[in-house]
């Protein structure tokens, strides 16, 4: 493995606990459903929890939670645990960072990968923290943590110089 492509730091933000129950729950009640189905074959039964099962797993993989990971250049932001939906950001691109708490309901609508007004943008699983980014083209981008102080302090100490091409003392 290349030591320079490795995650110096990373943070995992799950859904909530709530999210989860109800996700599983409505999945157990689909298979259920699924089993005692009148006028199916066992065969075809079997298929359907099949289905059910495999994208039970796929939707917990591909979307539940929000992981963060900071490389020796860049941010990278991700749903799930897969990593297959991320976004990533060199630090240059960063002018500044501050820890908020902020309305994700009034502000985005909600959690996830969402748009507001004014040039802003969220990456968010759970709760109402954030680190906001900066960023050199305006927009501010919500990227959600259960401990954004320490998330904003990981990203300056990693990023140091880099940072939006200010000087930024690594601390």
């Amino acid at each position: 493995m290349d030591l320079r492509n490795r995650a110096v730091y990373r943070e995992w933000s799950p859904w909530p606990g709530w999210l989860l129950v109800m996700f599983w729950g409505t999945m157990l009640v689909s298979m259920a459903f699924v089993s005692v189905a009148p006028g199916e074959s066992e065969g075809e039964r079997r298929v359907g929890l099949a289905v059910i099962a495999v994208m039970a797993v796929a939707i917990q993989w591909l979307l539940a939670g929000l992981s963060v990971r900071l490389y020796r250049d860049d941010l990278v932001v991700g749903l799930g645990s897969s990593g297959w939906i991320s976004k990533r950001i060199p630090y240059s691109r960063i002018r500044d960072t501050e820890s908020v708490t902020y309305h994700p309901l009034a502000e985005f609508g909600g959690w996830g990968v969402r748009w507001g007004k004014d040039g802003k943008k969220a990456w968010t699983a759970r709760g109402n923290q954030a680190v906001v980014l900066h960023l050199d083209d305006g927009t501010r981008l919500y990227v959600g943590s259960d401990s954004p102080r320490r998330l904003e302090e990981r990203i300056r100490a990693v990023a140091g110089r880099r940072l939006g091409g200010e000087e930024v003392e690594n601390g």
